[in-house]
């Protein structure tokens, strides 16, 4: 079985993966398929932005749409091959994919899709150590195309609660 794990930033999808992972899932980010895919594509990307710091390009893309979307149509391509191939050598295995950006990317592999939800005033609580309030708000703007879908979990209070959440769509869904 394969599950995507979805959401916006700070919502818990590392947490849910995680509850996977300890029922036996094999793991796949791909925020860090991301940050191969930026390393792949770096002499394109300082073509395109004059710079292959990721965090300056970080800056650059998360003030202007349109530079996310060139930034996108560099590295979503090989962002997509890296999980083919890693999905293909995990044949057969139950596999939980954390993608926030699954529509984005146009993931089809799920068998089982988790959107992790929270309010917007806990999403800025959870960020405040390592954003300021302007980024927050350009990251969350960025993000309005991640939507509810399949199975929606909302995690607005305690890790207790999320897990308790976490075993009743386990035993629902996958240990059947």
């Amino acid at each position: 079985m394969t599950i995507c794990v979805t959401g916006k930033i700070a919502t818990g999808k590392s947490t849910v993966s995680k509850f996977f992972v300890e029922k036996g899932f094999e793991y796949i980010n791909v925020d860090e398929l991301g940050h191969k895919a930026f390393e792949l594509n770096k002499e394109t990307i300082k073509r395109t932005f004059g710079t292959d710091d990721r965090k300056e390009v970080g800056k650059i893309v998360f003030a202007s749409e349109e530079k996310l979307r060139q930034l996108e149509q560099i590295v979503h391509p090989t962002m997509m091959k890296l999980l083919d191939e890693r999905i293909e050598k995990l044949k057969g295995k139950d596999i939980v994919i954390e993608a926030a950006i699954k529509r984005r990317l146009g993931i089809k592999n799920c068998d089982l899709t988790i959107t992790v939800t929270a309010s917007r005033e806990i999403i800025k609580e959870r960020l405040k150590e390592r954003y300021d309030e302007k980024t927050i708000e350009e990251i969350l703007k960025r993000q309005e195309d991640v939507v509810e879908e399949g199975i929606v979990i909302e995690n607005n209070d305690g890790i207790e609660e999320l897990l308790g959440k976490l075993e009743r769509v386990y035993e629902e869904y996958i240990n059947r």
